[in-house]
């Protein structure tokens, strides 16, 4: 004879929804309790299972390898083990008592007998694994869109919100190698904003940004879709143009810089004189046959360099 609590909690158990009592207590009659201390593991990952497990009391979390937090937690009523049993592979997470937890067991053969004499436990079983599979969907589904998101931050400029430097030194170098493979030209732009340290030293680093912010967004609603934009650190700014020669490339350029010097004026105190013109200076290359990100992006580095020795504002090859 069972104690009443444990039937109870049996018969109100998802394994056990609308199986007779009578049936439900017989094959209880013949289970093994057991008590759980607090942390307690009750299976381990990659170990062999013979026995489904009810958790009458207490509670139980699921545990994947190599991660500290709960994948689900169980409580009074749920079971856990089935999975191992039905497909004879080894256990796929720790399951460990979160608190002083009392569980009862079937082994392998009383569940199969439970499964042959109630076609209710049957189906019970298959909500159950249904229910085990849509949770994992979920919180596989939560952790790529978390991924995504950390990623998306990782090459980010939380500045201006252009993609930075860690996303330009892979995407540039995929795009240069597409160029390469596809024999199509692409043009590299490099953009420094002019005496932009000195509107940081006289008028402070808060305008100094708002100056970057401005220019960011001039640049990018510039620019085609297809470009890739990047702020390469500082006040410079890195553009790959796919499909673009040199002479076009320039043309680009030029628009460019027109479009900014065209941005206007970010309002002062006037405490510190007037802000400078918003002008760039930019630099301009093509890319040769299996060149390296890292050549490009030094010859348009030079190239800007030329710009800003030439006076500044303009555009150099």
């Amino acid at each position: 004879m069972i104690d009443e609590d444990v039937q109870h909690t049996l018969v109100r158990s998802p394994l056990f929804r609308g199986v007779s009592p009578v049936l439900v207590s017989s094959i209880a009659a013949r289970s093994e309790s057991r008590l759980l201390s607090p942390r307690e593991k009750l299976l381990s990952a990659g170990s062999q299972n013979q026995r489904l497990y009810v958790v009458l009391s207490g509670t139980v979390s699921v545990r994947v390898l190599g991660t500290d937090v709960a994948h689900v937690l169980l409580e009074p009523g749920d079971c856990v083990g089935e999975i191992s049993i039905l497909d004879g592979q080894p256990v796929s997470a720790d399951v460990i008592a979160e608190e002083s937890t009392v569980v009862l067991s079937f082994d392998r053969q009383q569940l199969w007998e439970l499964i042959d004499a109630s076609a209710d436990v049957a189906r019970n079983l298959l909500r159950l694994l249904a229910g085990r599979v849509r949770h994992d969907d979920e919180v596989l589904g939560e952790s790529s869109r978390l991924q995504r998101y950390f990623e998306r931050i990782a090459t980010v400029d939380g500045l201006t919100g252009l993609r930075n430097r860690r996303w330009l030194d892979d995407a540039f170098a995929r795009q240069l190698d597409r160029a390469a493979r596809t024999d199509q030209p692409v043009s590299l732009l490099m953009i420094d904003l002019d005496h932009f340290k000195l509107v940081n030293d006289q008028h402070g680093h808060l305008v100094g940004d708002a100056v970057l912010s401005r220019v960011s967004q001039t640049l990018s609603a510039t620019l085609r879709p297809q470009d890739l934009l990047a702020r390469y650190g500082g006040e410079e700014f890195a553009v790959l143009l796919p499909g673009i020669d040199v002479t076009s490339a320039t043309a680009v350029a030029e628009r460019l810089r027109l479009a900014v010097e065209s941005v206007p004026p970010i309002p002062s105190d006037g405490v510190n004189g007037p802000l400078p013109a918003i002008t760039v200076s930019i630099g301009v290359t093509t890319g040769r046959a299996y060149e390296t990100l890292p050549d490009l992006l030094k010859r348009a580095d030079s190239a800007m360099y030329r710009a800003k020795e030439g006076g500044r504002n303009r555009t150099s090859e």
